[in-house]
């Protein structure tokens, strides 16, 4: 897990700071918010934005992330049943939020059914979980074009030779025992603990094999070329690509994993106004496009927005039809019972 870091940004406008008694803090992900459009946020409100960046998804679910009063956090779709559950989100007020209007539909309606049918949340951005490929590397050490599929890092024939051209691991629990779990056949959501505990034990034979294991790091070594393959998340593959490596993201045929990371107000948020007022800023499409333009995740902008047209000119690589979306699959809430035996799988991984 990566060390937390704080942003706090001043306004740039004479390089005077909001009136102190107005500051808005947030918690979300490292390299998911543009920073220009934090100050742009400051600079409109007069509102100073304290931005802390956690390294790992499951963060976001802690006590102590709770226990600190941030004002905006940002679940992934599927922590939103439990947080809930537990009484940690406030409900938020469509009267303050006028650009839900400008969101997709089809994700707003996804998000409904990971809330219990209540507007705890808005979507943000979205991704997927793929494979990172350089395919010339991985094509010499497998003695032949690799497939399309996730059998090159979870076949211990395949993966066995692509260590000795390095393979990147994340580290998200959730995410990567589904994908195995779905390879096989089956679902995380319906996967007993033996189930989930076996998966476990492949993924730490899998994890003896790895170069890099991590969030952050496998972006840097898949441009340097130190990795050939890596499980990755969409904008940190186009990332790399973008630094200027011989990159190909894969979505595997046996399926790639789609996430929603979302916008939400805990409950015991000290400055609600400016919350809601920063989740509407973020929402919006011209905003909400540049800062997919900048962290290479895919905006939530409705289709037919004149913003994703020009996104779609600028980066095509950037905007996914709804079609695409039907291709993907969604990633389940887990009941209280399977998520411990994900988090006890998950420490055989990490050993």
């Amino acid at each position: 897990m990566l060390k937390r870091t704080l942003l706090v940004l001043g306004l740039t406008a004479g390089g005077a700071l909001a009136h102190a008694g107005e500051v808005l803090r947030v918690y979300g992900g490292e390299g998911r918010l543009a920073p220009g459009l934090i100050e742009e946020f400051q600079q409109q409100t007069g509102i100073r934005v304290e931005y802390e960046a956690y390294g790992a998804a499951e963060d976001v679910l802690s006590d102590e992330a709770f226990g600190r009063r941030y004002d905006v956090v940002f679940p992934v779709h599927f922590q939103l049943p439990a947080l809930v559950a537990a009484q940690r989100l406030q409900l938020l007020d469509p009267a303050r939020l006028p650009n839900l209007k400008q969101i997709d539909p089809d994700l707003d309606t996804m998000l409904d059914g990971s809330s219990a049918q209540t507007r705890h949340a808005v979507p943000y951005q979205w991704g997927t979980v793929g494979l990172a490929l350089n395919v010339a590397k991985v094509t010499e050490a497998l003695g032949a074009v690799p497939e399309e599929s996730w059998s090159l890092l979870f076949d211990a024939r395949n993966n066995e030779r692509l260590a000795k051209c390095g393979i990147g691991m994340l580290d998200a629990r959730q995410e990567i025992l589904s994908l195995l779990l779905n390879y096989k056949g089956r679902t995380l959501a319906r996967s007993g603990p033996r189930q989930v505990q076996q998966a476990g034990e492949e993924l730490a034979a899998l994890r003896g094999k790895v170069a890099t294991f991590g969030n952050r790091a496998y972006i840097e070594q898949l441009a340097s070329g130190q990795l050939c393959a890596a499980i990755a998340w969409s904008g940190h593959a186009l990332k790399g690509a973008d630094a200027g490596a011989q990159l190909s993201y894969v979505m595997p045929r046996e399926g790639a994993l789609m996430f929603i990371d979302t916008m939400a107000i805990p409950s015991n948020a000290q400055n609600v106004a400016a919350a809601h007022r920063f989740i509407d800023y973020l929402a919006g499409a011209e905003v909400n496009t540049r800062n997919a333009r900048e962290t290479l995740f895919y905006p939530v902008i409705r289709g037919d927005a004149p913003a994703m047209g020009r996104l779609a000119s600028e980066r095509k690589d950037l905007v996914v039809a709804s079609g695409q979306r039907r291709s993907f699959y969604y990633l389940e809430s887990l009941s209280p019972r399977q998520k411990t035996a994900v988090d006890a799988a998950w420490l055989q991984v990490k050993r």
